[in-house]
């Protein structure tokens, strides 16, 4: 309980900077979830760019007003969690397999504000970091991360049998890096991966993280 008390003070915090007439984008994820149940309870003004269908099923049942990136182009701000977060505000993203949505979302938007919990904050990065990966590029991926001595695992789908397969209808990879000294650094080296349609590596793009400790204290890095 005391988990999702802390997620709720995070979707709180970051639900805050939501102001009437904004348009929206939301990332995915349980934190998120919270976030729209926060949104809708404002009874604001308030259009949304869901990133996954998760999250458009959420806001559809939240009664919240829809839209997409061809009729705003540019959102207000966007609202997501993380799987992992450094002091520099480096995260690793990509839990639930929304990454690449996430990525355009975070990056068009003109605000970008992501919340969690203590628990996820890290000195350094080190969670494997999730890759889309055409799945025709799969095997070739494969073997050019195993040449640069990383740990890559196709991830297996929960709900059926076989690899899960994401809202754009490809792969995701979860690569073991170890300890992840430069994320810039290895952020750049993935985008040059022919194959490699996305990363879970987002680095430079939180204008603020909210961390959350509970008691109601939320931490701004």
């Amino acid at each position: 309980m005391t988990k999702m008390n802390d997620k709720r003070e995070a979707a709180r915090a970051a639900a805050a900077y939501v102001e009437e007439g904004m348009v929206v984008g939301l990332g995915s994820g349980s934190t998120v979830s919270l976030m729209i149940a926060e949104i809708a309870g404002k009874a604001k003004n308030i259009t949304v760019i869901p990133a996954s269908s998760q999250t458009y099923l959420e806001c559809v049942n939240a009664g919240l007003t829809l839209t997409t990136l061809d009729r705003h182009p540019q959102p207000d701000i966007y609202l997501d969690s993380f799987d992992q977060v450094d002091r520099a505000r480096n995260m690793i993203k990509g839990g639930g397999a929304a990454l690449m949505r996430e990525k355009v979302l975070a990056t068009a938007s003109r605000k970008r504000i992501f919340a969690g919990t203590y628990s996820k904050v890290v000195d350094r990065l080190n969670r494997p970091v999730p890759l889309e990966v055409l799945p025709f590029a799969l095997g070739y991926v494969v073997s050019l991360l195993r040449e640069k001595q990383a740990s890559p695992r196709l991830r297996d789908s929960d709900a059926k049998n076989g690899p899960t397969v994401t809202d754009n209808g490809n792969y995701i990879l979860d690569v073991d890096f170890g300890e992840i000294e430069e994320p810039s650094v290895l952020e750049a080296w993935l985008r040059k991966v022919p194959g490699v349609l996305e990363n879970g590596l987002f680095v430079g793009l939180a204008d603020r993280v909210l961390i959350a400790y509970g008691g109601g204290f939320v931490e701004e890095l």
